[in-house]
């Protein structure tokens, strides 16, 4: 039989070419576009759904939020498993499909699906899809830090955190393959009204009036249009808070011809959120950006993509604040391919000493 091949293949050796250019070009072809990766991803098709709860107890989520999910999701096709975690302020669901499940289409159904269920959670509770992601997509890492010679009270953490959230974060989720951009760290600003209940109570005023006061000056409100002769003017009411001051003479009330702003019967300034965690480099404090690649892109790609894009960061960066990569996929990734490659050059020499002899 070998015989007939070799003999086959000397009569139609044009053929044989032909077929050879085209195998060739395939296996060019596919050593461009396959995802190069260090591991090969097992992750089965999967949604997560995640609920922040600020000040729920574990048990509250459990009963309120996460069991409420649950219910609204059965019945999806081609669910294997649901599992969920119910922890203090966080919920976090997750929907378990066939392999032969697209994963876009299974988030079109979970999202229709928590559509239904929002009016059965606690008001000003919604879930949100989690990142299209797997436990490999964490591709590159970065930190935020304070330039060498700057100090924390010229730029504070919750400077280094305004920074990630609004320039940082923002610019490296336009990379494409990356589906999200998770954030450790850092002081998260708030502007914090500190009331004084021994005043609200001098003045007669209740908790409540306090929080509707307060929302209902925070907001743009639109008035339609105005036309003076050939021209048409657009009426706006200009309400957000900008600062402490705005906050401070919020109007709450009227006593005795007296007006009792928000100044009287609280404090109001900038602070940092309560912190479950923190992000330190060196025992200093850094927030730590985590770029995650999504589900089936290449690997390497993103993240030379990424790296693209640190220049453009950095630039838009206050000044005293520095991006710093700390871990990036892709050293391993050529680690991994460079072993590969040499195995296949030295099974092709062996293949071709043995033919040869």
């Amino acid at each position: 039989m070998l015989n007939a091949l070799v003999e086959a293949s000397l009569r139609y050796r044009l053929l044989v070419l032909i077929g050879f250019a085209v195998v060739a070009a395939l296996g060019l072809r596919a050593y461009h576009q396959v995802p190069i990766d260090a591991f090969p991803d097992v992750t089965p098709v999967q949604v997560l759904i995640n609920t922040d709860a600020p000040g729920m107890a574990a048990e509250d989520v459990e009963q309120l939020i996460t069991a409420q999910i649950e219910a609204s999701l059965a019945g999806l096709p081609k669910v294997q498993e649901v599992r969920s975690a119910s922890t203090f302020g966080w919920s976090a669901v997750t929907l378990y499909f066939e392999d032969d499940m697209d994963v876009y289409f299974a988030r079109q159904l979970v999202n229709e699906r928590l559509q239904e269920v929002g009016d059965r959670l606690p008001e000003g509770l919604r879930p949100e899809l989690g990142p299209n992601s797997s436990g490999l997509g964490q591709v590159f890492w970065y930190v935020l830090e304070r330039a060498k010679g700057v100090t924390e009270a010229q730029v504070s953490d919750m400077d280094l955190r305004d920074a990630q959230d609004w320039i940082a974060r923002p610019i490296l989720q336009t990379v494409t393959g990356v589906d999200e951009v998770t954030t450790w760290g850092g002081d998260q600003r708030q502007f914090q009204i500190q009331i004084d209940p021994n005043k609200l109570l001098g003045y007669g005023i209740g908790l409540p009036e306090v929080i509707a006061a307060v929302r209902a000056n925070n907001a743009q409100v639109g008035g339609q249009y105005l036309e003076l002769g050939k021209e048409r003017f657009i009426v706006r009411g200009l309400g957000l808070i900008e600062s402490e001051s705005d906050l401070s003479t919020i109007t709450l009330a009227a006593r005795d011809g007296a007006v009792v702003y928000l100044r009287d019967v609280a404090t109001v300034r900038q602070a940092p959120a309560p912190n479950m965690g923190a992000a330190t480099r060196d025992g200093s404090g850094v927030v730590l950006g985590i770029t995650l690649a999504r589900i089936g892109e290449n690997a390497k790609a993103v993240v030379d993509a990424v790296k693209a894009k640190l220049g453009t960061v950095q630039a838009a960066l206050p000044k005293g604040i520095v991006i710093t990569p700390i871990y990036e996929r892709t050293d391993l990734v050529e680690a991994a391919v460079g072993t590969a490659n040499r195995a296949l050059l030295e099974g092709s020499l062996l293949v071709a000493v043995l033919l040869f002899v």
